[in-house]
C-alpha cells in the first residue's frame, strides 16, 4: 500500500483532523540557542546566591539568655581540669602505715558466739525435743495404722472364705491327722487361724 493510500485512509476516518493546517508544533524563540549559555550561567549564579543567603549567621534559640551560665560552666570545668592534672595524691607515709591500720581495724571487730547465749541454748534444746517427739508420734501412728490395715485385710480374707470350704478343710485335716493331736494344739490352731468374731458366729 502506498503512502498516499495510507493518508487517504486516515483522512476518511478522521475528516475533522485532516482539515487542520499542517505545521511543526515544536518551535523555539528567535536566537534561543545563541543566548542559551548566558542564560544558564545566570540561573546558576542566582541559585548560588540563594544558597549563600540561606546559610547566613545563626545563633541557637535562647543563646544570649544562657550565655553567662555557659561561660561560668566553662571556667569551672577549666579550673577542675587544671587541678586534676596533678593526679591522685596520698598522704605522706600512707603505704608504710597501711598494713598496721588494716590489722588494727580487723582486730577491733567483735566476735559474738551464739552458743554462749542462754536463750539460744534453750531454743535449740526445745527444737530438738519437739522434732524427736513429733517423729516418735508420727512413727507410732504409722505403725498403728499399718497394724490395723493388716488386721482388717486378714479379717476380710476370712469373711470372703465360704463356710463349706472351712468345713471341708477341717474334715481333710482331721482325716489326714491322727487322733494324737491334743486339745491344747487344737485350741492353738483355732486361735491362730480364726478370729474371735468368726468363732462367736460359728458357735
Amino acid at each position: 500500500m502506498s503512502k498516499m493510500a495510507d493518508n487517504m485512509e486516515w483522512e476518511n476516518e478522521a475528516p475533522e483532523l485532516a482539515k487542520l493546517e499542517k505545521r511543526n508544533p515544536f518551535t523555539v524563540p528567535a536566537n534561543y540557542f545563541d543566548e542559551l549559555s548566558q542564560r544558564t550561567q545566570s540561573l546558576i549564579f542566582i541559585e548560588s546566591l540563594k544558597n549563600e543567603a540561606k546559610s547566613g549567621f545563626e545563633v541557637p534559640a535562647n543563646y544570649f539568655e544562657t550565655l553567662q551560665e555557659q561561660i561560668n560552666s566553662r571556667l569551672t570545668i577549666e579550673q577542675l581540669t587544671a587541678d586534676s592534672e596533678s593526679g591522685f595524691k596520698v598522704p605522706d607515709g600512707y603505704f608504710n602505715q597501711l598494713q598496721s591500720s588494716i590489722v588494727a581495724k580487723t582486730k577491733s571487730s567483735k566476735t559474738i558466739k551464739l552458743w554462749h547465749k542462754p536463750l539460744f541454748k534453750y531454743a535449740v534444746s526445745a527444737c530438738l525435743v519437739l522434732a524427736s517427739t513429733t517423729g516418735w508420734f508420727a512413727n507410732k501412728q504409722y505403725q498403728a495404722t499399718k497394724l490395723r490395715n493388716t488386721e482388717l485385710a486378714k479379717e476380710q480374707l476370712l469373711y470372703d472364705i465360704d463356710e463349706s470350704v472351712i468345713l471341708e478343710y477341717m474334715q481333710e485335716t482331721q482325716n489326714t491327722k491322727t487322733a494324737n493331736v491334743s486339745d491344747s494344739e487344737m485350741e492353738n490352731y483355732i486361735l491362730d487361724n480364726f478370729s474371735a468374731h468368726e468363732l462367736s458366729n460359728s458357735l
